[in-house]
């Protein structure tokens, strides 16, 4: 049966009511550093393959278990908040995410970071997933528009601020910790927010418990991830048989839970997804364009950190900063949106799509592989792309609830964010699985151009004319392993590691011998030569990528013209507070 109550006060803690913009300041903390977490390790992916060992599947791996478990676990999560009470379990959540922040802080090797970033999404998943209730139990109806909107643009900035954050960071080297401290700055962070939370949060009592959906979580956990481990990893392994099986099974498993569902919902139980939800326009309409939109979002962000660093070679700090136009950007088309959505509705979602395309389909024009791509030229489509993401983001859920009524828009609630999650964990495993195999299918003609550009640098340094053809031969066979391979960012059998500084390259080759001296020769021309063939492989891979994202954004676009003109706004606090377990 349906558990639409409402919840009495627990009078023993009614003290904590007393200071609500403290209880908001402490979901802002928790729901900034969640949001964070997503995208600030794209930019310490080159740092985990010097440091750990971690190879282009597993750095891919660390940044997919994150959403993943953090998807696979939301709408049980919120499940659990309303049996035991979300005050209680935002807290424990917390401090769990915070503790195994510090740990991947600490890992030493990429198997140990990957599960525990699973862990971390698992945790974050669970707090996230009480904050909107907590919130709307912390203030009046009449001040619900400001808080959401304030939590709303916190959430969506925080995300695009991250690269830009871990670039400072890993460039601050505090400690020489380098890319650990990405993880290492969420323990003070978090301990605030704990200590706040407990002092301030409000606190609810529960009159019903809803039963957990058992079958519901295994089959939707279980699907998940026979559907994205093997996207992450399939291309390394060479696709075996037994990943192939694995994405079989996920359809099967993952057609089981929509029966289920449905099934358990005709029966009068308590199905982690309502059915029902799906038959309403804004909301069936909607998750289909939170769920692509956000594959994009996803993607977006590894690919330029990708091209960026193995590609262009920038530092993390470089990195960083290329993505901050559009994170502002997207800070004033949240503050823009809600006058669109006055003037026009969820057109304003329409207009969003369609600035964010344009911004990729100018930005896909001008990167030039064979040329480089020129920094400055490419601001202005960053900011314009940031906006239209802004307001895309901002009014969406608002009009994905618009439809709901007060009987389903706790669940609907619980949904959006797990169907955002779901787009990020599938979106980044598709689009990287695609982004590689262009690298591959670019390298030799990159490499060519290179091999041309060193036969004509070497005469310019010391190497031996008799010896110059050798090394010639030796870079475009090492260029051509490398790029080629399932592992572009690893060096080739008999090949220096560039994955070092460049004033260690030179010298990993065994001291003494004849292949040594010569490469240090050759290094004037070498290192030129091998940024050359990698920034225009990553570069034409880039530009792929480009128009793929940009095609899907023109569906997005189109598919925003079937929502209704004008919506009723749906009041997500109103919904959350009777659908809230606090205590």
């Amino acid at each position: 049966m349906t558990h639409d109550v409402a919840y009495v006060p627990d009078r023993g803690h009614s003290d904590r009511n007393a200071a609500p913009w403290l209880a908001l300041s402490c979901c802002l903390i928790a729901v900034a550093v969640q949001m964070v977490d997503m995208t600030i390790v794209n930019i310490a992916l080159p740092s985990l393959g010097t440091d750990l060992g971690a190879s282009s599947g597993e750095q891919l791996l660390v940044l997919t278990a994150y959403t993943l478990a953090f998807a696979c676990t939301l709408l049980t999560a919120s499940r659990i908040g309303e049996r035991i009470g979300r005050r209680r379990l935002f807290i424990a959540a917390l401090a769990g995410f915070t503790l195994v922040s510090v740990l991947c802080g600490l890992a030493q090797g990429p198997t140990e970071l990957i599960v525990l970033r699973a862990l971390q999404g698992g945790f974050a998943a669970l707090a996230s997933a009480q904050t909107i209730a907590i919130i709307a139990a912390s203030f009046p109806k009449s001040k619900h528009g400001i808080v959401f909107g304030i939590y709303g643009a916190t959430a969506g900035v925080a995300a695009m601020l991250g690269p830009t954050l871990g670039g400072l960071l890993i460039s601050a080297d505090a400690f020489g910790l380098g890319w650990r401290t990405i993880f290492i700055v969420n323990l003070p962070l978090g301990l605030l927010a704990c200590a706040v939370g407990y002092h301030h949060l409000p606190a609810l009592t529960s009159t019903s418990r809803p039963h957990l959906d058992a079958p519901g979580i295994a089959l939707s956990s279980a699907g998940l991830f026979l559907l994205i481990y093997p996207l992450a990893t399939g291309r390394e392994n060479g696709w075996p048989a037994w990943q192939l099986a694995m994405v079989a099974g996920s359809i099967v498993l993952l057609a089981l839970f929509v029966w289920h569902e449905h099934r358990l919902a005709a029966r009068g139980g308590d199905p982690l997804l309502k059915p029902e939800l799906f038959r309403i326009r804004p909301f069936a309409l909607g998750s289909a364009l939170s769920l692509l939109f956000f594959s994009v979002f996803a993607a977006f962000f590894f690919t330029v950190s990708v091209t960026a660093q193995f590609g262009l070679g920038f530092s993390p700090l470089r990195t960083g900063l290329l993505t901050l136009p559009f994170a502002l950007g997207a800070a004033a088309g949240s503050l823009l949106s809600s006058l669109m959505v006055g003037w026009i509705g969820p057109r304003t979602l329409s207009v969003g799509a369609v600035a964010f395309t344009g911004s990729l389909i100018y930005t896909a024009l001008i990167v030039e592989p064979t040329a480089g791509i020129d920094i400055p030229t490419i601001i202005a489509p960053l900011v314009v792309g940031g906006i239209g993401m802004g307001l895309f983001v901002a009014p969406l859920q608002a009009t994905m609830l618009s439809g709901t009524s007060d009987g389903n828009v706790g669940s609907a609630s619980g949904t959006v964010p797990t169907i955002q999650q779901i787009g990020a964990s599938v979106g980044l495993a598709v689009i990287s699985l695609l982004f590689f195999n262009q690298v591959a299918a670019h390298s030799d003609s990159a490499v060519s151009a290179a091999r041309e550009t060193l036969s004509q640098d070497i005469a310019t340094t010391n190497v031996a004319e008799s010896l110059r053809p050798f090394v010639i031969n030796e870079f475009a066979r090492c260029a051509s392993a490398k790029l080629g391979s399932p592992h572009p960012d690893a060096p080739g059998p008999g090949c220096p590691d560039t994955r070092v500084p460049d004033d260690r390259a030179a010298n990993s080759a065994p001291p003494g011998d004849l292949r040594s001296s010569v490469t240090a020769d050759a290094e004037p021309a070498l290192r030129p030569a091998a940024r050359q063939a990698a920034a225009q492989t990553f570069l034409a891979a880039f530009d792929v990528i480009l128009w793929v994202l940009a095609g899907i954004t023109i569906t997005l676009a189109a598919l925003t013209f079937g929502l209704p003109r004008r919506t009723s706004p749906a009041t997500p606090a109103r919904a959350d507070i009777s659908d809230a377990a606090l205590r």
